[in-house]
């Protein structure tokens, strides 16, 4: 997987209990970081057994079904990957934003030039 498509990437923390399991679909180019206690994973049509302890983390190397599987109670980070059209997406929504509150707010802070 190419690392120049997502530059920026989205964070979302969780915390698993003990037996307790997080199932992501489709999540190639999520990091999963591990901030405390131990993490397996399993994805689908793949034979490893990926286990993380603190400070480790693993990027989803491919499509399909990834369960998460806490061994002990655990805290961690997805790191998503955010395209290039989510971000043209997200400032275009601010950019109507914007004009819309200039537009709406403008008009009535203006003063009538006084002759």
């Amino acid at each position: 997987m190419s690392h120049a498509r997502f530059i920026h990437r989205r964070t979302r923390r969780s915390v698993l209990r003990e037996r307790e399991s997080l199932v992501l679909d489709n999540a190639e180019g999520t990091i999963i970081a591990v901030d405390r206690g131990c993490l397996w994973v399993t994805l689908e049509h793949d034979t490893r057994d990926i286990v993380l302890v603190k400070g480790m983390r693993f990027e989803i190397d491919r499509a399909g079904r990834t369960i998460v599987a806490a061994e002990a109670d655990s805290t961690l980070r997805l790191l998503s990957p955010v395209t290039l059209q989510e971000r043209l997406s997200a400032w275009l929504r601010r950019g109507v934003a914007q004009l819309r509150n200039r537009w709406v707010n403008g008009p009535s802070r203006r003063m009538a030039p006084y002759y």
